[in-house]
């Protein structure tokens, strides 16, 4: 990890010898960090070694799930929590259950090599918690497209797609940063995991319903 540019901690849960195309040592860890923010994000992780302790490929020598780390911290979580409570004051449709940012760079590659570049600049200038994707500020996030904008809601009588789309219509959207947004509905039962989602897009305080829909 430390040659990999990470300065935390790992703390081991589990060693086993395991049987696959060849024998190896799989490891399941912990890696944690002390951010800025003053708080300690640990990320679950694994890794299987060679019986030589080598390892097949630089990447796996990395926490998993490090480049979301940026979403843990303190000031964008009391953004979250603050644009929820606004949600929740206006008169919808919908029961808002939650809001939250979400990681778009797995699906929008020229964000995901955005998020590289700025975790690139962070590192030049000091910024290295997580190898610097953690120091990323939400407005930033929102203005490069790095996340979308959750709004999940519960379910209704027949929630369903239309029913979004005519919530996203009346929505007060001026409390909303500009950026993509989404109204997210699911549910799970013994038989299957239903989910509806509607996207749009906020710009200058309004709703831009988005082409794909």
């Amino acid at each position: 990890m430390a040659h990999n540019g990470f300065k935390g901690k790992v703390q081991v849960k589990l060693i086993k010898k395991v049987f696959l195309d060849s024998d190896g040592i799989y490891v399941d860890y912990t890696y944690s960090e002390e951010t800025y923010d003053n708080q300690t994000i640990s990320l679950d992780s694994q890794i299987t070694f060679n019986l030589d302790w080598t390892v097949n490929g630089e990447e796996y020598k990395t926490p998993g799930h490090y480049w979301e780390s940026y979403l843990q911290q303190k000031s964008v979580k009391k953004e979250e929590q603050k644009l929820f409570k606004e949600l929740k004051k206006q008169s919808l449709g919908l029961d808002i259950e939650d809001f939250s940012f979400k990681d778009n760079t797995l699906i929008d590659q020229e964000a995901g090599n955005r998020k590289k570049h700025l975790a690139e600049e962070n590192r030049k200038n000091g910024k290295d918690d997580f190898y610097g994707y953690y120091q990323i500020p939400y407005q930033t996030m929102i203005e490069e497209h790095l996340v979308t904008m959750r709004i999940e809601v519960g379910d209704t009588d027949n929630t369903s797609k239309k029913e979004l789309e005519e919530n996203t219509i009346s929505l007060y959207s001026k409390i909303l940063p500009d950026g993509e947004d989404e109204f997210y509905f699911y549910s799970i039962d013994e038989d299957n995991y239903n989910h509806i989602g509607y996207t749009f897009n906020v710009q200058d305080g309004k709703v831009v319903q988005d082409e794909d829909d």
